[in-house]
């Protein structure tokens, strides 16, 4: 779904493009850490434990969705509850 007018992504580009890379990945960067963070607040407010396999779990989840491979996220799990003597 695209509901921004071709007049206002053109301008939104132009505007992005006179910054330096620099400045783009730091935006970039910044609205990561961001994201993550009202993940991980979103994360306590269900009760998770910072830091538990658990929230780590749903925490990659979030963030990466279907990108991760089922394969991968359940040695990521695997490793994570042996850290934490689970």
């Amino acid at each position: 779904m695209n509901d921004t007018l071709p007049r206002a992504e053109a301008l939104v580009r132009t505007l992005l493009l006179r910054r330096s890379g620099e400045e783009r990945l730091k935006m970039g960067a910044d609205m990561f850490s961001a994201s993550r963070a009202l993940i991980a607040a979103s994360l306590r407010e269900e009760g998770l434990v910072p830091g538990s396999a658990e929230w780590k779990l749903r925490l990659l989840d979030r963030t990466y969705g279907s990108e991760i491979s089922p394969a991968h996220r359940q040695r990521l799990l695997a490793r994570w509850r042996s850290e934490s003597g689970a």
